[in-house]
Protein backbone atom coordinates (compact mmCIF):
# COMPACT_ATOMS: atom_id res chain seq x y z
CA UNK A 1 0.00 0.00 0.00
CA UNK A 2 1.09 3.54 -0.72
CA UNK A 3 -0.09 6.18 1.74
CA UNK A 4 -0.52 9.71 0.46
CA UNK A 5 -1.52 12.82 2.40
CA UNK A 6 -2.27 14.82 -0.76
CA UNK A 7 -4.24 13.99 -3.86
CA UNK A 8 -2.13 12.95 -6.83
CA UNK A 9 -3.01 11.80 -10.33
CA UNK A 10 -2.90 8.02 -10.71
CA UNK A 11 -1.11 6.39 -13.61
CA UNK A 12 -3.95 3.94 -14.29
CA UNK A 13 -7.64 3.28 -13.65
CA UNK A 14 -8.91 2.64 -10.14
CA UNK A 15 -11.70 1.32 -7.96
CA UNK A 16 -12.51 3.74 -5.13
CA UNK A 17 -14.22 3.79 -1.75
CA UNK A 18 -14.76 7.08 0.09
CA UNK A 19 -15.73 7.63 3.71
CA UNK A 20 -14.81 8.69 7.21
CA UNK A 21 -14.51 5.11 8.52
CA UNK A 22 -14.90 6.14 12.17
CA UNK A 23 -14.40 3.00 14.26
CA UNK A 24 -13.71 0.88 11.16
CA UNK A 25 -16.60 -1.42 12.03
CA UNK A 26 -18.12 -4.48 10.34
CA UNK A 27 -19.89 -2.35 7.72
CA UNK A 28 -16.66 -0.63 6.77
CA UNK A 29 -14.93 -3.99 6.42
CA UNK A 30 -17.67 -5.13 4.05
CA UNK A 31 -17.02 -2.08 1.84
CA UNK A 32 -13.26 -2.74 1.73
CA UNK A 33 -13.79 -6.45 1.01
CA UNK A 34 -16.03 -5.62 -1.96
CA UNK A 35 -13.61 -2.94 -3.16
CA UNK A 36 -10.59 -5.27 -3.06
CA UNK A 37 -12.41 -8.17 -4.74
CA UNK A 38 -13.83 -6.01 -7.53
CA UNK A 39 -10.50 -4.26 -8.12
CA UNK A 40 -8.71 -7.60 -8.53
CA UNK A 41 -11.41 -8.93 -10.84
CA UNK A 42 -11.30 -5.86 -13.10
CA UNK A 43 -7.56 -5.20 -12.98
CA UNK A 44 -7.96 -1.86 -11.19
CA UNK A 45 -5.98 -0.22 -8.41
CA UNK A 46 -7.88 -0.37 -5.11
CA UNK A 47 -8.08 3.12 -3.58
CA UNK A 48 -9.56 4.51 -0.36
CA UNK A 49 -10.08 8.24 0.02
CA UNK A 50 -10.66 9.59 3.52
CA UNK A 51 -10.22 12.87 5.34
CA UNK A 52 -8.90 14.43 8.52
CA UNK A 53 -10.21 15.85 10.67
CA UNK A 54 -13.69 14.32 10.58
CA UNK A 55 -16.01 16.79 8.77
CA UNK A 56 -18.17 17.30 11.85
CA UNK A 57 -15.07 18.16 13.87
CA UNK A 58 -13.92 20.51 11.10
CA UNK A 59 -17.22 22.40 11.25
CA UNK A 60 -17.15 22.58 15.05
CA UNK A 61 -20.06 20.25 15.73
CA UNK A 62 -20.17 18.51 19.11
CA UNK A 63 -19.24 14.87 18.50
CA UNK A 64 -17.25 12.24 20.38
CA UNK A 65 -15.67 9.99 17.75
CA UNK A 66 -14.92 6.29 18.16
CA UNK A 67 -11.36 6.75 16.92
CA UNK A 68 -8.75 9.46 16.91
CA UNK A 69 -7.35 10.30 13.48
CA UNK A 70 -4.22 8.31 14.33
CA UNK A 71 -6.25 5.22 15.27
CA UNK A 72 -8.35 5.48 12.11
CA UNK A 73 -5.22 5.74 9.98
CA UNK A 74 -3.73 2.73 11.79
CA UNK A 75 -6.80 0.61 10.94
CA UNK A 76 -6.88 1.66 7.29
CA UNK A 77 -3.16 1.01 6.79
CA UNK A 78 -3.77 -2.64 7.70
CA UNK A 79 -6.17 -3.15 4.79
CA UNK A 80 -5.27 -4.79 1.48
CA UNK A 81 -5.23 -1.62 -0.64
CA UNK A 82 -3.05 -0.22 -3.38
CA UNK A 83 -3.51 3.43 -2.39
CA UNK A 84 -4.72 5.17 0.73
CA UNK A 85 -5.33 8.92 0.46
CA UNK A 86 -5.56 10.41 3.97
CA UNK A 87 -6.01 14.06 3.12
CA UNK A 88 -6.78 17.33 4.87
CA UNK A 89 -10.52 17.95 4.70
CA UNK A 90 -9.86 21.66 4.23
CA UNK A 91 -8.45 20.89 0.78
CA UNK A 92 -11.83 19.64 -0.51
CA UNK A 93 -14.36 21.36 1.77
CA UNK A 94 -15.37 23.95 -0.84
CA UNK A 95 -15.61 21.48 -3.73
CA UNK A 96 -19.21 20.97 -4.97
CA UNK A 97 -20.46 17.46 -5.63
CA UNK A 98 -20.22 17.80 -9.43
CA UNK A 99 -16.63 19.02 -9.23
CA UNK A 100 -15.72 16.29 -6.76
CA UNK A 101 -16.90 13.61 -9.19
CA UNK A 102 -15.47 15.18 -12.34
CA UNK A 103 -12.17 16.61 -11.10
CA UNK A 104 -11.18 14.35 -8.22
CA UNK A 105 -12.77 10.94 -8.79
CA UNK A 106 -12.72 10.80 -12.58
CA UNK A 107 -9.92 13.27 -13.33
CA UNK A 108 -7.35 12.70 -10.60
CA UNK A 109 -8.08 9.10 -9.60
CA UNK A 110 -9.24 7.82 -13.03
CA UNK A 111 -12.07 6.04 -11.21
CA UNK A 112 -13.91 3.31 -13.10
CA UNK A 113 -15.68 1.75 -10.11
CA UNK A 114 -17.04 3.30 -6.91
CA UNK A 115 -18.09 1.26 -3.87
CA UNK A 116 -20.38 3.19 -1.54
CA UNK A 117 -22.35 2.68 1.64
CA UNK A 118 -26.01 3.63 1.60
CA UNK A 119 -25.65 6.71 3.81
CA UNK A 120 -22.61 8.25 2.13
CA UNK A 121 -22.78 12.00 1.30
CA UNK A 122 -20.19 14.39 -0.12
CA UNK A 123 -19.71 17.84 -1.67
CA UNK A 124 -19.99 21.28 -0.11
CA UNK A 125 -23.62 21.46 -1.29
CA UNK A 126 -24.48 18.06 0.26
CA UNK A 127 -25.92 16.87 -3.06
CA UNK A 128 -23.55 13.93 -3.24
CA UNK A 129 -25.78 11.14 -1.93
CA UNK A 130 -26.39 7.69 -3.42
CA UNK A 131 -29.15 8.88 -5.76
CA UNK A 132 -26.86 11.61 -7.10
CA UNK A 133 -24.06 9.08 -7.69
CA UNK A 134 -26.44 6.79 -9.56
CA UNK A 135 -27.29 9.63 -11.93
CA UNK A 136 -23.63 10.58 -12.36
CA UNK A 137 -22.54 6.99 -12.98
CA UNK A 138 -24.50 6.48 -16.20
CA UNK A 139 -21.96 5.76 -18.95
CA UNK A 140 -19.07 7.05 -16.86
CA UNK A 141 -18.34 4.58 -14.06
CA UNK A 142 -19.80 1.58 -12.24
CA UNK A 143 -21.44 2.17 -8.87
CA UNK A 144 -21.78 -0.65 -6.35
CA UNK A 145 -23.74 -0.10 -3.15
CA UNK A 146 -22.34 -2.25 -0.36
CA UNK A 147 -25.15 -4.11 1.43
CA UNK A 148 -25.84 -3.16 5.04
CA UNK A 149 -24.42 -5.36 7.78
CA UNK A 150 -26.80 -6.26 10.59
CA UNK A 151 -25.71 -7.41 14.05
CA UNK A 152 -28.11 -8.04 16.95
CA UNK A 153 -30.95 -7.07 14.61
CA UNK A 154 -29.58 -3.56 14.00
CA UNK A 155 -27.82 -1.98 11.04
CA UNK A 156 -24.17 -1.44 11.92
CA UNK A 157 -23.33 2.27 11.86
CA UNK A 158 -20.79 4.52 13.54
CA UNK A 159 -23.59 6.66 14.97
CA UNK A 160 -25.16 3.65 16.73
CA UNK A 161 -21.80 2.48 18.09
CA UNK A 162 -21.18 5.95 19.52
CA UNK A 163 -24.51 5.79 21.34
CA UNK A 164 -23.71 2.33 22.71
CA UNK A 165 -20.32 3.42 24.01
CA UNK A 166 -21.73 6.61 25.54
CA UNK A 167 -24.17 4.38 27.46
CA UNK A 168 -21.39 2.03 28.60
CA UNK A 169 -22.59 -0.87 26.41
CA UNK A 170 -19.09 -1.90 25.40
CA UNK A 171 -19.91 -5.55 24.67
CA UNK A 172 -22.66 -4.61 22.19
CA UNK A 173 -20.36 -2.03 20.59
CA UNK A 174 -17.58 -4.60 20.40
CA UNK A 175 -19.78 -6.95 18.40
CA UNK A 176 -20.36 -4.25 15.81
CA UNK A 177 -16.69 -3.26 15.79
CA UNK A 178 -15.75 -6.96 15.60
CA UNK A 179 -13.19 -6.31 18.33
CA UNK A 180 -13.21 -4.76 21.80
CA UNK A 181 -13.41 -0.98 21.84
CA UNK A 182 -10.08 0.58 22.86
CA UNK A 183 -8.58 3.91 23.77
CA UNK A 184 -4.94 5.02 23.77
CA UNK A 185 -3.29 7.12 26.41
CA UNK A 186 -0.32 7.95 28.59
CA UNK A 187 0.13 6.97 32.25
CA UNK A 188 0.20 10.05 34.49
CA UNK A 189 0.46 10.78 38.20
CA UNK A 190 -2.84 10.68 40.09
CA UNK A 191 -3.92 11.48 43.63
CA UNK A 192 -2.56 8.17 45.01
CA UNK A 193 -5.86 7.02 46.54
CA UNK A 194 -5.83 3.66 44.77
CA UNK A 195 -2.55 2.73 46.46
CA UNK A 196 -3.91 3.85 49.83
CA UNK A 197 -6.94 1.59 49.32
CA UNK A 198 -4.68 -1.34 48.44
CA UNK A 199 -5.50 -1.21 44.73
CA UNK A 200 -2.93 0.98 42.93
CA UNK A 201 -4.12 2.26 39.58
CA UNK A 202 -2.70 3.49 36.33
CA UNK A 203 -4.13 6.96 35.82
CA UNK A 204 -4.47 7.47 32.08
CA UNK A 205 -4.66 10.68 30.06
CA UNK A 206 -6.22 10.02 26.65
CA UNK A 207 -6.99 11.98 23.49
CA UNK A 208 -9.98 9.70 22.97
CA UNK A 209 -13.09 11.60 23.99
CA UNK A 210 -15.65 8.79 23.78
CA UNK A 211 -15.22 7.32 27.25
CA UNK A 212 -17.81 4.75 28.37
CA UNK A 213 -18.91 5.48 31.97
CA UNK A 214 -18.70 2.85 34.69
CA UNK A 215 -16.53 0.00 35.92
CA UNK A 216 -15.22 -2.42 33.31
CA UNK A 217 -13.31 -5.60 32.75
CA UNK A 218 -10.44 -4.45 30.53
CA UNK A 219 -7.18 -5.55 28.95
CA UNK A 220 -4.29 -3.10 29.03
CA UNK A 221 -1.32 -3.20 26.65
CA UNK A 222 1.93 -1.86 28.12
CA UNK A 223 5.35 -2.10 26.47
CA UNK A 224 4.38 -5.01 24.22
CA UNK A 225 2.58 -7.05 26.91
CA UNK A 226 -1.13 -7.41 27.74
CA UNK A 227 -2.53 -7.58 31.26
CA UNK A 228 -6.06 -8.29 32.54
CA UNK A 229 -7.33 -5.27 34.42
CA UNK A 230 -10.21 -3.48 36.10
CA UNK A 231 -11.01 0.06 34.92
CA UNK A 232 -13.18 2.81 36.35
CA UNK A 233 -14.19 5.80 34.24
CA UNK A 234 -16.02 8.50 36.13
CA UNK A 235 -15.77 11.34 38.62
CA UNK A 236 -14.64 9.59 41.84
CA UNK A 237 -17.89 10.51 43.69
CA UNK A 238 -16.84 8.80 46.94
CA UNK A 239 -14.11 11.40 47.44
CA UNK A 240 -16.05 14.46 46.29
CA UNK A 241 -15.22 17.35 43.97
CA UNK A 242 -12.03 18.32 45.81
CA UNK A 243 -10.46 14.95 45.10
CA UNK A 244 -11.29 15.20 41.43
CA UNK A 245 -9.74 18.64 41.21
CA UNK A 246 -6.45 17.51 42.74
CA UNK A 247 -6.16 14.65 40.27
CA UNK A 248 -7.08 16.83 37.30
CA UNK A 249 -4.20 19.19 38.08
CA UNK A 250 -1.84 16.37 37.09
CA UNK A 251 -3.28 16.00 33.59
CA UNK A 252 -1.28 17.48 30.72
CA UNK A 253 -3.35 19.76 28.44
CA UNK A 254 -3.54 17.18 25.65
CA UNK A 255 -4.98 14.61 28.06
CA UNK A 256 -7.71 16.68 29.62
CA UNK A 257 -11.00 14.95 28.86
CA UNK A 258 -14.12 17.10 28.44
CA UNK A 259 -16.39 16.69 31.45
CA UNK A 260 -13.55 16.03 33.88
CA UNK A 261 -13.72 12.22 33.70
CA UNK A 262 -10.93 10.14 35.23
CA UNK A 263 -9.59 6.92 33.73
CA UNK A 264 -8.19 4.62 36.45
CA UNK A 265 -7.02 1.08 35.71
CA UNK A 266 -6.03 -1.48 38.34
CA UNK A 267 -3.72 -4.27 37.14
CA UNK A 268 -3.49 -7.01 39.81
CA UNK A 269 0.06 -7.80 40.96
CA UNK A 270 1.53 -5.13 38.67
CA UNK A 271 4.45 -3.40 40.40
CA UNK A 272 6.30 -1.59 37.61
CA UNK A 273 6.61 2.18 37.42
CA UNK A 274 5.30 3.23 34.01
CA UNK A 275 4.66 6.98 34.27
CA UNK A 276 4.88 8.55 30.82
CA UNK A 277 4.43 5.21 29.04
CA UNK A 278 1.89 4.80 26.25
CA UNK A 279 -0.87 2.26 26.88
CA UNK A 280 -3.83 0.84 24.96
CA UNK A 281 -6.91 -0.05 26.99
CA UNK A 282 -9.39 -2.59 25.58
CA UNK A 283 -12.93 -2.69 27.05
CA UNK A 284 -14.22 -6.26 27.36
CA UNK A 285 -17.40 -5.93 29.40
CA UNK A 286 -19.16 -3.63 31.84
CA UNK A 287 -19.31 -4.78 35.47
CA UNK A 288 -21.40 -2.05 37.04
CA UNK A 289 -22.11 1.66 37.16
CA UNK A 290 -19.89 3.98 39.15
CA UNK A 291 -21.47 4.83 42.50
CA UNK A 292 -20.78 6.84 45.62
CA UNK A 293 -19.84 4.77 48.70
CA UNK A 294 -20.18 5.84 52.31
CA UNK A 295 -16.42 5.72 52.86
CA UNK A 296 -13.13 4.44 51.46
CA UNK A 297 -13.48 1.11 53.30
CA UNK A 298 -16.78 0.32 51.61
CA UNK A 299 -15.28 1.24 48.25
CA UNK A 300 -12.31 -1.09 48.86
CA UNK A 301 -14.67 -3.97 49.66
CA UNK A 302 -16.54 -3.39 46.39
CA UNK A 303 -13.29 -3.34 44.41
CA UNK A 304 -12.34 -6.70 45.96
CA UNK A 305 -15.69 -8.11 44.87
CA UNK A 306 -15.20 -6.71 41.37
CA UNK A 307 -11.78 -8.32 41.05
CA UNK A 308 -13.05 -11.63 42.42
CA UNK A 309 -15.94 -11.64 39.95
CA UNK A 310 -13.46 -11.33 37.08
CA UNK A 311 -11.20 -14.10 38.34
CA UNK A 312 -8.07 -12.00 37.92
Amino acid sequence: MRLRTRLERLAGPSAVAIGNFDGFHAGHRRIIEILSAQARRRGLASVVLTFHPHPRVFFGHAIHLINTDAQRLEALKRQALDRLFFIDFASVVSCPAAGFVQDILLGCLDMQLLVSGGDFRFGCDRKGDLAYLQRQAAGRFTLIQAPDVEIDGCRVASSLIRKQLAAGAVRAAGRMLERPYFIDGVVIHGAGRGRTLGFPTLNIASDNTLLPPGVFRTQVDIAGRSFPSLTNIGRAPTFGAAALGSAQECLPPAGVVPGGLKIETHVPDFRRTVYGKKVRLHFIDKIRDEKKFSDAGELAQQIRRDITSLGI
